[in-house]
C-alpha cells in the first residue's frame, strides 16, 4: 500500500513537472518568437487639418461606388460624375542603414525600422476624363524582428498592412472633403465669373478653364438649350465634336448622331438623299467595323441603342442599314462579300464570294502594308525583282557569306547553305542569312526606297502573302526566281510558303 502510494505521488511529481516544462516552454516560444508589426504615421499625411467644410452644393449628380454625402447635387437632373477612390504606392523611403545596424547588433531585439508612402487619390470624372482632383501622401510605418515580439510595442496591426491602410482612408477622408469642397468653391466662382451664355462664349469657356471643371457638363448643357427651333439638328450635329456633348442630348437627336463620321445616321440621310444607293453605304459601314474587337468598344456604334434605331427606322433609314448600327460583328459571308465591293448576287441576296475573291482580299492595292509585293497589280515582276534575278544576288550574297563565316565554320559549311536567306542550315546560315545576306540583297535590288517605288501591292502579313503568291502565281515559270529574289530580303516567307494553302 506504501509503495503504492509512494508511486502515485511520484506520477503527480512527474505531471507538475511536465507542466512546468511546458509553461515555461510556452514563455520562451513567446519570448523569442518573430514579428512583424504595421503602424499609420498620422503625423506624415500632406494635407493640412480638416475642417473648413461640411458639406457643399454641385452641379452634378453622383454615380460610383463612392457617394459621399457631404456632395449635395444641386438638382436630381444634373448630369452624372463619377467619383472615385484609389491608392497607390509610392514606395519605400530606402533602406535605413542604422536601424538595420541596430536589429544586426542586438539580434533583432531593437527591431528593424522600414517607411512606405502612399497616396490616396480621389476624383471626379465626366465621360472619362478627370475634372478635379485630391491628393494626399501618407506613410506606414513597419517594425520587424525575427527573434522577438518588439514591434508589437508599436500597437500597429500584426501582419495586415491592409488593415493599416483602412485606418489611413478613414483619417484622410476628411481632408480630402476640404481639398474637393475648396476646389469646386474655386471653379464656381471662375464659371460664375465667365459666365459663358453664346455659343461662341460657351466653346471659349470650354476650351480654357471650364476645361477641367465640374462646370463643364453644366456648360454643354447650356450649349444644348442654344439650339434654335428650326434645323435643330443641324445645329446638335455642328456641335456634336464637343466631348460629351451628344451623351447629354435627348434620346430623339442622339440617334442621329452616333457612329463613326460619315456614317451616322444624319449622315447617311444626307447621301441616300443624294442619289447613293443603300448598298453601296451598307458596304462602307461593314468595311468600316474595326478588324480588331477591342477596338469596338471605343468607337463605331458604341451608345447606339433599340430606341435610337427604332428613331431612324421611323424616319425612314432602311432597316438594312439601321440593323447594321451595333457593334455586333458581321457575320463572316457578309464581310466578306462587302470586302469585294459587290454584296448582292442577281436574285437580290447577300452573295458568297468566289475563291477568287476571297484571295484578293489578302493583298492591299498599295505599297503600304509590312511586306511589298513581288509581282505588281499588271500581274508582271515588280523591277526590283528582275534587277535581283539578273544581279544573280543568290550567288553574290554566297560570296559575301563565305567571307563571313569562313573562319567559322570552313568551306564545308558553306556547302549546306545554298541560298542566303531561304532554307539555310545550321545557325550560322540563319543569322548570317537574317543580317548581313538580307542587307546584301536589299542593296543590290536598288534599296529601301526603290524597292517601295517599283511596288504597287503589299500585304499586312507574311502568311497573307504566301498564301496569295503561291495560289496565283505558283504554276508561272518564273515563281522559283521571285521567291529566291523576294525571301532574300523577307527570310520569314521561306517557313510560311512551306506551310501556305
Amino acid at each position: 500500500m506504501k509503495f503504492s502510494c509512494s508511486q502515485s505521488v511520484e506520477k503527480r511529481g512527474a505531471a507538475f513537472a511536465a507542466a512546468g516544462r511546458a509553461l515555461v516552454s510556452l514563455v520562451m516560444v513567446f519570448l523569442l518568437a518573430g514579428c512583424q508589426v504595421y503602424q499609420f504615421d498620422p503625423n506624415s499625411v500632406s494635407a493640412e487639418n480638416p475642417g473648413s467644410y461640411t458639406t457643399g452644393t454641385v452641379p452634378f449628380t453622383i454615380v460610383g461606388e463612392e457617394r459621399p454625402d457631404w456632395l449635395v447635387p444641386e438638382s436630381p437632373d444634373a448630369p452624372e460624375v463619377m467619383v472615385t477612390r484609389t491608392t497607390e504606392t509610392k514606395g519605400s523611403t530606402g533602406f535605413n542603414g542604422a536601424s538595420f545596424f541596430g536589429y544586426m547588433v542586438t539580434l533583432s531585439l531593437i527591431p528593424y525600422y522600414d517607411e512606405v508612402q502612399y497616396e490616396d487619390i480621389y476624383a471626379l470624372s465626366w465621360q472619362g476624363e478627370t475634372l478635379l482632383e485630391s491628393r494626399v501622401t501618407y506613410s506606414i510605418d513597419s517594425y520587424l524582428s525575427l527573434y522577438f515580439p518588439t514591434p508589437m510595442m508599436f500597437m500597429g496591426s500584426l501582419n495586415d498592412e491592409a488593415a493599416e491602410q483602412a485606418v489611413a482612408r478613414d483619417f484622410i477622408t476628411n481632408h480630402h472633403k476640404d481639398s474637393v469642397l475648396a476646389l469646386i468653391d474655386e471653379q464656381r466662382r471662375e464659371f460664375e465669373q465667365a459666365n459663358p451664355e453664346t455659343a461662341a462664349e460657351i466653346a471659349a469657356y470650354l476650351k480654357a478653364g471650364g476645361a477641367n471643371s465640374v462646370y463643364r457638363p453644366s456648360a454643354v448643357l447650356r450649349l444644348i438649350d442654344l439650339a434654335p427651333d428650326t434645323n435643330t439638328l443641324a445645329y446638335h450635329a455642328a456641335n456634336s465634336q464637343v466631348p460629351g456633348y451628344v451623351d447629354l442630348l435627348p434620346a430623339r437627336y442622339q440617334a442621329w448622331l452616333i457612329g463613326p463620321e460619315g456614317l451616322r445616321g444624319i449622315d447617311l440621310k444626307t447621301q441616300l438623299a443624294d442619289g447613293t444607293d443603300a448598298d453601296q453605304l451598307l458596304v462602307r459601314m461593314l468595311n468600316a467595323y474595326p478588324d480588331q474587337s477591342g477596338d469596338v468598344q471605343s468607337g463605331y456604334y458604341t451608345g447606339m441603342t433599340r430606341a435610337h434605331r427604332e428613331t431612324l427606322k421611323e424616319a425612314g433609314l432602311p432597316e438594312g442599314l439601321v440593323d447594321r448600327m451595333t457593334n455586333e460583328a458581321p457575320s463572316a459571308q457578309l464581310l466578306a462579300a462587302a470586302k469585294t465591293g459587290k454584296l448582292r448576287d442577281d436574285s437580290g441576296n447577300i452573295r458568297t464570294p468566289t475563291e477568287e475573291e476571297l484571295l484578293e482580299q489578302l493583298v492591299r492595292q498599295d505599297n503600304q502594308g509590312k511586306f511589298l509585293s513581288p509581282y505588281t497589280s499588271d500581274d508582271v515582276l515588280a523591277e526590283w525583282v528582275n534587277s535581283a534575278i539578273n544581279a544573280n544576288i543568290g550567288a553574290t550574297v554566297g560570296t559575301g557569306l563565305g567571307a563571313a563565316a569562313g573562319a567559322y565554320a570552313g568551306e564545308k559549311a558553306l556547302e549546306q547553305v545554298p541560298f542566303v536567306g531561304s532554307f539555310l542550315g545550321g545557325a550560322i546560315g540563319a543569322e548570317i542569312g537574317k543580317s548581313a545576306g538580307r542587307e546584301t540583297a536589299i542593296s543590290a535590288s536598288g534599296g529601301w526606297e526603290a524597292i517601295r517605288a517599283s511596288s504597287d501591292r503589299s500585304f499586312d502579313d507574311i502568311h497573307s502573302m504566301a498564301r496569295y503568291l503561291k495560289a496565283k502565281y505558283g504554276h508561272t515559270g518564273n515563281f522559283k526566281d521571285a521567291m529566291e529574289a523576294t525571301r532574300q530580303i523577307y527570310p520569314e516567307l521561306a517557313e510560311a510558303l512551306a506551310s501556305a494553302y
